[in-house]
């Protein structure tokens, strides 16, 4: 059947037209124009301008199904923000339909693919929601500031799985909407912030774990109680200013989300993994007699608060079905499968959580596929934003050029950013959240519905490499370490990522460890209920 519908795809033809429809603030103008590319367009209302660029009508006709590989490469759709005025703006932009011709067909969303690329950072793939479920169809949403351009590309093309009877003889018609306001403080941070008295940072706080510990390598682990930190810190991300978490804090508690129905993994090994494709991907001998139930049907999702990010989002990582997990086995912990980071070890693009300018990695078909089965294909994935994340591949050199002696391998940044126990703290460990320059040959930037956790938020949350730590991130129960995106290094043994297990380790890809997802959410009226502590977590509902 499969091979039939492939056969049957060169006949699939579709004809895509996008209108820019730029509605602003409490004004309720409306402006309409046109793409035909001979020109510079540039619309505007108010102090918020949409700057359509020379030559990109968006119109896709009689074209095949697409591997995302192909269509994340197309010219695209070119178009601009710009704020002109004098506030800082929040803005969402929306895709919507628009009224087809007579005799035409719409066609469903589930045949569509889209990739949205912002000021370089490549966005994910992803199927346009059904219109049932998020009939919004929001593409991005954030903050502009006075005088900032945003620029973006626009991706669209037919799915590579489209069916003929999806697709054959339909059409798809659309239009960018962007919705633009004056930028508010969200009712979740405004509540965060009421929750927490906000901590001062501590001169080089980053040399110690959240509890004291830290690695004197003359002598053996020390403890200095002076540097005890608990509570919620502040430090600047690409957005503005975020608000985080740090040390052994449990008033940071979300429910949001549920299974909607039955969900399983594939154990082989004591692998777990997201479906029987990756399972067989890892081992043939995998089949359907490896599924084993991960949640049940009704279970809500748990997660922490990691940070609120700088465009007032919150970025949450997953802990389970319960507020408080007692990690007995994997349907009772806060990870959702334990597979390795990549199949293949002998080069240091597999430290990329993408490589070779886009293949995503291992791990990421797992987060991916864990992510579309479940909030992606429910009404949540509305309130789940495209939301930076960082696989930070940069200044990959021999380690002795950052000053550690004894070593002969090569490391990437991060290494010397987050752990100089090696030369005595010659420099203070300096974990970030702007991600830096990343070759996208592997690592990069991205955009994406669901990621992991950087080693540089395991840092600013409380972990520290070589001592044991007690930050509400720490696992409790070393067999189950989970991943980070983070590259570490290189060396005859393989590409190492950094993980967390009880304290900040680099661990070999080949080896398997713990999936567990990230997300950031937006929210528009705050917390339905809660103050975050395990008694009375927040809600979203």
């Amino acid at each position: 059947m499969k091979e039939a519908i492939k056969n049957n795809k060169k006949v699939i033809i579709i004809g895509i037209v996008i209108i820019v429809l730029l509605l602003i603030g409490v004004a309720f103008a409306y402006l309409t124009t046109t793409l035909h590319g001979e020109k510079e367009y540039l619309v505007r209302v108010g102090s918020l301008g949409l700057r359509l660029e020379e030559g990109n009508e968006l119109t896709l006709e009689k074209q095949i199904p697409l591997e995302d590989s192909e269509g994340m490469i197309l010219d695209g759709f070119n178009f601009s923000l710009i704020n002109e005025g004098n506030i800082e703006t929040d803005y969402t932009i929306y895709l919507d339909d628009i009224p087809l011709d007579e005799g035409e067909t719409r066609m469903p969303d589930s045949a569509i693919r889209y990739s949205l690329t912002r000021n370089d950072v490549v966005g994910d793939a992803d199927n346009l929601s059904n219109m049932g479920v998020n009939p919004n169809r929001v593409v991005d949403t954030g903050s502009i500031a006075v005088d900032e351009t945003i620029n973006y590309t626009l991706r669209i093309w037919i799915d590579y799985d489209a069916t003929t009877e999806e697709a054959s003889g339909k059409t798809f018609k659309g239009k960018l909407r962007v919705v633009a306001s004056q930028h508010v403080i969200p009712e979740t941070t405004k509540k965060i912030l009421a929750d927490n008295e906000l901590q001062e940072e501590k001169e080089n706080m980053f040399n110690y774990a959240s509890n004291g510990n830290y690695l004197d390598m003359s002598s053996s682990p020390q403890n200095n109680p002076e540097y005890v930190t608990n509570g919620l810190y502040s430090i600047e991300d690409e957005d503005g200013t975020s608000y985080y978490y740090r040390g052994n804090v449990n008033n940071n508690n979300v429910q949001f989300g549920e299974y909607a129905s039955d969900y399983y993994v594939y154990n082989y090994s004591s692998r777990y993994f997201q479906s029987l494709e990756t399972c067989q991907e890892y081992n043939s001998s995998c089949s359907e007699s490896n599924r084993v139930k991960l949640a049940s049907a009704g279970d809500k999702m748990h997660w922490k608060i990691v940070r609120v990010n700088g465009d007032g989002s919150l970025r949450l990582i997953y802990n389970g079905t319960s507020a408080n997990p007692d990690n007995s086995d994997l349907a009772h912990s806060y990870v959702v499968g334990q597979t390795p980071y990549n199949l293949e070890d002998n080069d240091s693009k597999y430290t990329g959580y993408t490589y070779d300018n886009g293949t995503d990695s291992f791990i990421k078909k797992e987060v991916d596929t864990w992510y579309k089965n479940t909030l992606g294909s429910s009404g949540y994935d509305s309130k789940v934003i495209g939301g930076r994340f960082c696989s930070d591949s940069s200044g990959y050199k021999p380690v002795s050029e950052y000053g550690f002696s004894g070593m002969d391998f090569n490391v990437f940044a991060s290494y010397d950013r987050l752990d100089q126990s090696a030369t005595n703290y010659a420099k203070p460990n300096a974990p970030v959240l702007n991600c830096p320059s990343t070759s996208e040959i592997y690592g990069g930037s991205y955009r994406l519905k669901a990621g992991l956790i950087t080693a540089d938020e395991l840092v600013l949350a409380g972990e520290n490499p070589g001592v044991t730590t007690d930050s509400y991130l720490s696992p409790g129960k070393s067999e189950i370490e989970y991943w980070s995106m983070t590259p570490a290094a290189f060396s005859i043994g393989g590409a190492y990522v950094w993980i967390e297990r009880e304290r900040l380790l680099n661990y070999g890809v080949g080896n398997y460890s713990a999936v567990r997802p990230v997300i950031n959410v937006t929210t528009e009226n705050g917390f339905t209920s809660g103050d975050g502590t395990l008694e009375n977590i927040y809600v979203i509902s």
